[in-house]
């Protein structure tokens, strides 16, 4: 029967008078042969189904208008029962994929809407089916190593990820076939399963989204993990294809531990709360930097007193080579003495696990250097919020209220030797020409001159290693040295920093902690220090405005130099400009300098700041308690790049007379907006109205009490006003 009816077709088309077949009946004699190739999509149904009744118009509308390179097919499962339980159909109607002869995971099961059934007939004809692929250690380099992918790495444990999950999905859903034009794949990867896989992806905390193209890291997508931020970042993406910047991206520093979404964790496991602060500009470091420590030997036998005071910690610390477990009962009081290098982990946190012996052995062998602790934020969910821990596992160094965020590898060796530099010891001075070797070393270099027998050297030595800067502090005992290095600057005792070519001396009280501490702090940058993973948060935290030359070091040493020398020679006009004049207009607000590697933070720069390439060197001003910046002059064309154009500039963003652009989006600004509203709303009525109603209702009660108390006295025959 079936070869008459294949030769009658056949036939009929040779002749030219069969009319093309949209939806072929297939059966168990044919299926396999005719679904041997290409992607075929395959009705599962049965013809006293009401719902396949139903969904049958919709079937054909969309075969009527399809375009796609698919065939179709369609089994009644009356006639093929075990055929159709050979695609595990249970119920009807059931649209299957087949793709070679090989059934696909995912099938449309019900009476769905053209629209449904278009959109999943365009996911059968994608690369991939998925909205969201599922990547692993086995599919990873075989899927992800081509085309542009944005990857969420995530734990199934982990509070955060599940927070996420659905605005991930949602927009997975929504964007995977528009995207799929353009060679953009949504892809995620359960770090728990794939830990090594998560850890070569730079991946040190859930969630992490990162972008890759062609298995090439490009950036992590610095958002709130929230279904309209995301989206925002995600429709740019096409266009970023097609102009071809995500294909000539260069590695830049990346961020790790720095916008996860924190918000609202009061229910969640691990009660960590986001940052407090607003400056929303500054990308944090890199998981693979290394926070660099200037870590030199004393000298053995130090001149006096006052530098072997200096140069000898007072007390021994971690005497048992154990690491302490620190919990919020005992944190403050433990750490409130010595330094402490301490982890923050969640159990589950399997880059945790796989530190936690290596963190056991740093233990013993900081044995009597510095104490070595640990903090489980499942159990200690506030303690970690009021530490600002964004990640797991996050390392910090801790002295007296002074924390430094250790990034390095976690390694013995990489974290042993971080540990030792913080506690380098201050360089005994004898000769003008070892103070010369240390100014060549290190950017920034303090001096302190002065009597063997006091306090002030101690004092110098102890918050100089809790900033962890003691390698960059040199004692000096002999006058004479003392004398050739400060120059006419000399007295004794002294307190001076030699940088940017020049020396500056320490006029506060040096019986003073907090005095010696601000000026340090102040002092500890060079004039124009080059813009970095481990000095951003500074940097930016530490200043009002921040100045920074976008310089390119692909132009050459000799371009590079000429341009880094422009931005200075501006930053010493301005402190010059400071130093004359006592009574500026300036006065309260502190102003920094400093130049960025502009290929290195391409990105970053063009994405945060709106400067291409084509137009470096160029200069911007950030203003990032106001989470704004400034790259026009008072005119409204580009701040000149030279001398007087950034000084003047600089002057003008002072004083409010510059256009700012915001770093947020108009999503966020918009939010910001009607957060001041409500907050004016709320002390209108709250403020004015309700002190008014204080006021009517005590004047009110003032009246009473005055009317009873004459009504009291007038019934009782005593009049108030003859009494006067």
């Amino acid at each position: 029967m079936h070869l008459k009816i294949w030769s009658l077709w056949l036939l009929l088309a040779y002749l030219g008078l069969a009319a093309p077949v949209k939806s072929l009946v297939l059966d168990t004699l044919t299926f396999k042969e005719r679904t041997a190739r290409g992607i075929w999509i395959v009705k599962h149904f049965s013809p006293q189904c009401k719902h396949c009744r139903s969904f049958q118009p919709k079937w054909e509308q969309v075969l009527a208008g399809n375009s796609l390179d698919v065939s179709f097919g369609e089994i009644n499962c009356l006639e093929n029962e075990a055929l159709c339980d050979s695609h595990k159909v249970t119920s009807w109607p059931t649209v299957v994929v087949f793709q070679d002869g090989q059934q696909q995971p995912h099938a449309l099961v019900g009476d769905e809407t053209v629209e449904a059934l278009q959109s999943f007939i365009s996911r059968a004809t994608r690369k991939f089916a998925e909205n969201s692929v599922v990547l692993n250690s086995q599919n990873y380099t075989q899927y992800a190593h081509r085309g542009v992918w944005l990857v969420k790495h995530y734990s199934p444990f982990c509070p955060h990820c599940r927070r996420m999950a659905p605005h991930w999905k949602r927009l997975a859903d929504e964007l995977a076939d528009k995207f799929a034009e353009d060679g953009i794949w949504f892809g995620e990867v359960n770090c728990i399963e794939n830990g090594k896989l998560c850890e070569d992806n730079l991946v040190d905390g859930y969630p992490t989204v990162n972008l890759f193209v062609d298995g090439r890291f490009i950036e992590e997508m610095l958002i709130k993990y929230e279904y309209p931020v995301m989206k925002e970042y995600m429709l740019k993406l096409p266009q970023r294809v097609r102009s071809g910047e995500l294909a000539a991206k260069k590695d830049e520093p990346v961020v790790a531990n720095d916008n996860r979404d924190w918000d609202d964790m009061a229910n969640d496991a691990v009660d960590v709360a986001k940052p407090v602060t607003s400056k929303a500009v500054v990308e944090a470091p890199s998981p693979n930097a290394i926070v660099e420590t200037v870590s030199k030997p004393a000298d053995p036998a130090p001149a006096n007193a006052a530098a072997a005071a200096a140069s000898e910690p007072e007390e021994q610390y971690n005497v048992d080579g154990q690491v302490v477990v620190l919990t919020k009962e005992n944190f403050a009081e433990k750490t409130a003495t010595g330094p402490w290098f301490v982890e923050f982990y969640a159990p589950w946190c399997p880059h945790c696990q796989h530190l936690a012996p290596e963190w056991e052995r740093l233990g013993a062998a900081a044995r009597g250097k510095i104490n070595i602790g640990k903090v489980d934020c499942d159990e200690a969910g506030q303690l970690c919020s009021d530490q600002n821990v964004q990640g797991f596992p996050t390392l910090k160094l801790i002295w007296e209220g002074q924390s430094l965020v250790y990034k390095g590898p976690r390694e013995l060796e990489n974290m042993h030797s971080f540990a030792q530099g913080m506690l380098a010891q201050p360089r005994v001075i004898k000769e003008a020409e070892q103070m010369q070797q240390m100014r060549h070393d290190n950017d920034v270099v303090f001096m302190f001159h002065g009597d063997s027998n006091g306090d002030a050297v101690k004092r110098i030595s102890t918050n100089v290693r809790k900033m962890f800067m003691a390698g960059q502090l040199g004692i000096v005992a002999d006058a004479k040295v003392a004398k050739k290095l400060a120059g006419d600057s000399y007295k004794k005792p002294m307190l001076a920093v030699f940088k940017d070519g020049r020396s500056v001396v320490y006029g506060g009280s040096l019986a003073s902690d907090d005095a010696i501490r601000e000026w340090l702090y102040a002092e500890r940058f060079p004039l124009l220090p080059e813009f970095t993973r481990e000095n951003a948060d500074s940097l930016f935290y530490d200043s009002d405005f921040l100045v920074l030359g976008v310089l390119s070091t692909d132009a050459g040493r000799s371009s590079l130099d000429a341009s880094r020398e422009t931005v200075r020679s501006a930053a010493v006009e301005y402190q010059k400009y400071l130093d004359k004049s006592a009574q500026h207009p300036e006065q309260g607000s502190k102003v920094r300098f400093a130049w960025i590697d502009g290929p290195k933070w391409s990105s970053y720069v063009e994405r945060v700041f709106q400067i291409p390439q084509s137009e470096w060197p160029s200069v911007v001003i950030v203003q990032s308690s106001e989470d704004q910046f400034y790259t026009l002059d008072i005119s409204g064309r580009k701040i000149e790049m030279s001398k007087l154009g950034i000084f003047m500039a600089v002057r003008a963003a002072v004083d409010g007379k510059l256009k700012p652009q915001s770093t947020k989006s108009i999503l966020v600004r918009g939010a910001k907006v009607i957060g001041h509203m409500a907050a004016a709303i709320w002390a209108f009525f709250f403020g004015s109205i309700l002190s008014t109603l204080v006021t009517i209702a005590g004047i009110a009660l003032l009246a009473y009490i005055v009317k009873r108390t004459r009504g009291a006295e007038n019934r009782n025959g005593f009049n108030l006003v003859k009494a006067d």
